[in-house]
């Protein structure tokens, strides 16, 4: 009786042990002074201004042909990166505490430092600080997965998706060009007396961040009137061959500019790294009615969407065990479906989200109140899921 008491007792202790781990591997939905927050599981590193991060490093720094040790540090006051002291196999990346990210709202544009950062990186990988490229990338996506930022940024240090309109494309996506035909077109408003019909082409984006992006056509689906079969545009189709050497893709998005009354369609352009898609990305920022011709001497893969087309890039998500692909952007609201007054309680106490972190899925914790669920952007290869006893209303 006296083993079986304590056994007893051990056994919430060792619950509540397990309990407290598992808290600190989670994202963590939070709002502070009136704004929301993305913790990452790496938040509970967080010391004052900052939150610390060890990242494993394959050598310590020294010069590989002799000489004096490279300097392989970024110290900045918002992000730094530096090796671990005392010659141990780790790199040290500091990054800011969601506290210090709301300090500092309005007074200091953190994706401008967080790009600034990224360049300095890319720096201290050509001084071959980094055993491998490899070694590099993992290391940028390492922290970057590691920032505690606001909420409906977070897009934009995943995916690059925010202010400049463009997107990079990554494993897991599919990108979705919808062109609609008309038998007489001009330089105005087509007249829906004219349709004849859409076509859909489909491409999955397969590989991964280290060897980089590729394009698989996936299919052209045609959408008819009655009367008519839609044309076809064979360059939508053949973006795979295009962009076979471009390991790197970014699609600006159709950009409208109102004062000018001018329609800037979509372009995608390709490089061998990222570093190359950034230095054609300024020359598109400054003039964003170029053409692909006018980008050559960036030596980029480009493709201009003219005409009336939409392209789309679409993240895939997992919902209740079932792939679905929902266009960038989408939030957490978006995907849950609405119920009776009877069945939120179900919902609210079954709702799981959970997002890749380090190769594993940890959890999401946020309330599932009307709020919170429309602050959560989703990221591909999100898992959402509630009770099979909970259906939308009709």
């Amino acid at each position: 009786m006296p083993r079986l008491k304590l056994l007893l007792v051990l056994v919430p202790t060792l619950l509540a042990g397990c309990a407290l781990r598992q808290s600190r591997g989670i994202y963590r939905l939070s709002e502070i002074n009136s704004q929301y927050f993305l913790l990452s599981p790496d938040a509970a590193t967080s010391q004052g201004d900052h939150q610390t991060l060890r990242i494993p490093r394959s050598r310590t720094g020294e010069n590989p042909k002799g000489g004096p040790a490279i300097d392989c540090s970024i110290k900045g006051p918002w992000f730094s990166f530096y090796p671990a002291p005392r010659n141990e196999p780790q790199w040290i990346a500091e990054t800011p505490s969601a506290a210090a990210w709301e300090k500092s709202s309005g007074a200091i544009d953190m994706k401008d430092q967080w790009q600034s950062f990224e360049r300095a990186l890319h720096q201290v990988q050509q001084r071959q600080c980094f055993a491998s490229r490899d070694e590099y990338l993992s290391a940028q996506q390492r922290i970057a997965a590691s920032l505690s930022a606001p909420a409906a940024d977070t897009l934009f240090y995943r995916y690059a998706y925010g202010p400049g309109g463009y997107i990079d494309l990554a494993p897991g996506m599919q990108l979705r060009i919808e062109r609609d035909f008309f038998s007489s077109h001009s330089s105005g408003q087509p007249r829906p007396a004219d349709y004849q019909g859409t076509t859909i082409t489909n491409y999955e984006i397969s590989g991964n961040a280290e060897s980089g992006t590729a394009l698989k056509l996936l299919g052209v689906e045609k959408r008819s009137t009655a009367l008519t079969t839609p044309g076809s545009t064979s360059s939508d189709a053949s973006l795979a061959t295009q962009f076979a050497a471009a390991p790197r893709l970014r699609l600006f998005l159709l950009n409208l500019v109102v004062s000018d009354n001018v329609k800037n369609p979509a372009i995608l352009i390709g490089a061998s790294t990222k570093e190359g898609l950034n230095e054609a990305t300024h020359t598109i920022e400054s003039d964003p009615g170029i053409s692909c011709n006018s980008l050559l001497r960036w030596q980029v893969t480009c493709a201009l969407f003219d005409g009336l087309v939409t392209v789309s890039p679409m993240l895939e998500v997992v919902v209740n065990g079932k792939p679905t692909y929902i266009p960038i952007g989408s939030r957490l609201w978006f995907i849950i479906p609405r119920v009776t007054n009877s069945q939120q309680a179900t919902l609210t106490r079954t709702l799981r989200v959970e997002r890749r972190f380090q190769g594993r899925l940890v959890g999401i914790k946020i309330a599932a109140n009307s709020d919170e669920l429309s602050q959560l952007l989703l990221f591909g290869g999100d898992r959402i899921s509630w009770s099979k006893t909970v259906e939308a209303k009709k």
